[in-house]
């Protein structure tokens, strides 16, 4: 009788280790699975992250280093408030140019005498789009050269902008265009004029050092 309970006890102690092992396996092949689960998870956030679309694919981005071709100020980044008037342009021979602002961008055609593929940002995404397929819109945003112009990639979303904000209006790239020439003429012209002054100043004091000179 003795002998027959011992069986029975270590019959049941059998079991119930199997039932361990099993319930063990079953939780680590579960821990497994969502393991792989969460490693398929971020795995496809990276792509989508690495693959974001752009316009161009030789389109880059502003370092904190980088400085406007025209004016030689700093370019803003895109995490940066003021990232979102930074422009950039694919030269004819592929090489990259970044602008602090619109008016540059634009300008860099006129200075370098170059017809270039111009991008700016879209307000709300941050994503390049192409000028001239952007719908600009007049803001009294602080831009870096004091533009205040924004952009958008979808008409829609300028309208919306402007429902929001009723002072803002849409703007032709034309006009803009116009705006920019203006600018860099007017610029053009001081930097002209304050130069025949200061040479007429420097010969006015040559004058005036041969003057004291035969005096002595």
């Amino acid at each position: 009788m003795k002998k027959l309970l011992t069986l029975m006890m270590l019959l049941a102690l059998f079991t119930l280790a199997a039932c361990g092992q099993s319930d063990d396996a079953s939780n680590d092949s579960k821990n497994a699975n969502d393991d792989t689960k969460q490693t398929e998870v971020s795995k496809d956030k990276q792509d989508e992250k690495v693959t974001v679309s752009k316009p161009d694919a030789r389109l880059e981005e502003p370092t904190a280093d980088t400085k406007c071709e025209m004016c030689n100020m700093k370019v803003y980044e895109v995490t940066d408030d003021l990232g979102k008037f930074s422009g950039q342009a694919i030269k004819e021979d592929g090489t990259i140019a970044f602008y602090d602002d619109i008016g540059c961008l634009l300008n860099a055609e006129l200075a370098h005498n170059e017809k270039n593929q111009k991008y700016v940002r879209d307000y709300n995404t941050l994503e390049w789009v192409l000028v001239d397929d952007a719908t600009i819109v007049k803001t009294d945003l602080k831009s870096p050269m004091n533009w205040g112009y924004v952009f958008f990639k979808n008409k829609e979303d300028a309208d919306q902008f402007i429902a929001d904000n009723p002072s803002y209006k849409i703007t032709a790239l034309d006009v803009v265009k116009q705006e920019a020439k203006e600018r860099r003429e007017a610029k053009l012209k001081k930097q002209a004029e304050q130069q025949q002054q200061q040479q007429q100043g420097n010969m006015q004091n040559m004058q005036n050092m041969s003057h004291d000179g035969h005096n002595h």
